[in-house]
């Protein structure tokens, strides 16, 4: 669990595991109990209300944004070249953000991503859905062992069962090992060439993807030459993928939402979040219940050493109350494409 990664916070692992997780981590244990002759939806209640005065008033002690986050050269290292921040903020309403740092200069660095289906068929059958933790624990029994891994690509049909794999359809260009398994749909796409340089770009049927060896696309752009797009007003969990100006740093964002303490963004927001991380240009992915950020964290004990960094809603269930937030525990939705960090020797 997260309360056995050594360099997270106090604070930071309350973060990461969760209300009702969270109320039995040392020091963070709620004393006092409800009577035994208090009916059992006033104790509900009492608990409740107990967890919205702790966000109001324990909350403080937790990291804020202060104007100098993220500070990338004080962030811990998950593994070479990848920098993990994270932060809360109370306004413009509870928010938790995830950011991920990677410097592409890193020797030994590559990705990979979801690849076809057996029995492929373009815009029917092109992969298998898979949660993001699947993704990257069948990795590690590959020549690609993968330490980092974040959902990626939109995928159809949906609703769909949540958790199960599936076939499926992605949502605009995808190639993984230099196979496109899915075709360009006017969307804007992260590309990686063979000789590791990385761009994000809009593309279509037209665009030349000779030369690339691996893409993600995404719904939208929502930061574009440093400006943050405009959007509509809805709120959800968010995912983002970014790059810097030189294209050195890829950036990843999770926004978790659909709680009462963490109630999503716009994607107007995740583009001045993706800014504020020293993106130029960032893609927003699929989000919702997909949203998921996991690692391998070679500290956990046991074999299965993959953790997740945020919060996912992947059931589709919304804890938008005091009260709901007692019974939420981290679910993983199968997602039509991930990608993930590598090294080679």
């Amino acid at each position: 669990m997260v309360g056995q990664t050594l360099f997270y916070s106090k604070c930071e692992r309350f973060a990461c595991l969760g209300w009702a997780q969270t109320l039995e981590r040392p020091g963070f244990r709620v004393v006092g109990t409800p009577t035994e002759f208090e009916p059992m939806p006033f104790r509900l209640a009492h608990l409740a209300w107990l967890i919205l005065l702790l966000q109001f008033t324990a909350w403080p002690a937790l990291p804020v944004a202060a104007d100098d986050w993220p500070d990338w050269q004080r962030a811990p290292e998950l593994h070479p070249g990848i920098r993990l921040a994270q932060t809360n903020v109370r306004e413009p309403r509870p928010l938790w953000v995830h950011a991920v740092n990677i410097d592409l200069r890193t020797p030994g660095l590559r990705f990979h991503t979801t690849p076809r289906a057996r029995g492929w068929e373009e815009n029917k059958r092109e992969t298998i859905r898979q949660t993001t933790r699947d993704f990257l624990r069948a990795s590690r029994k590959t020549d690609k062992p993968l330490v980092f891994a974040v959902n990626a690509d939109g995928f159809s049909p949906w609703p769909a069962p949540w958790n199960m794999p599936t076939p499926t359809n992605l949502g605009g260009l995808a190639v993984s090992d230099g196979v496109v398994v899915s075709p360009a749909t006017s969307s804007p796409s992260l590309m990686i060439a063979t000789s590791g340089t990385a761009s994000i770009a809009v593309t279509t049927a037209r665009t030349k993807i000779d030369g690339v060896r691996l893409a993600v696309s995404g719904f939208g752009l929502c930061l574009r030459d440093g400006i943050p797009q405009p959007s509509g007003e809805d709120l959800h969990p968010r995912s983002g993928i970014g790059l810097s100006e030189d294209g050195r740093r890829l950036f990843v964002i999770a926004i978790d939402g659909r709680r009462a303490s963490r109630q999503g963004a716009t994607t107007h927001e995740l583009g001045q979040w993706m800014k504020r991380c020293g993106a130029n240009d960032a893609i927003n992915m699929d989000g919702g219940g997909s949203t998921t950020l996991a690692w391998w964290n070679p500290m956990l004990a046991g074999d299965d050493k993959t953790e997740l960094i945020n919060t996912p809603v992947g059931n589709g269930a919304k804890y938008e109350t005091p009260l709901a937030e007692l019974i939420y525990v981290p679910t993983e939705r199968a997602n039509g494409n991930n990608l993930g960090v590598y090294y080679t020797d």
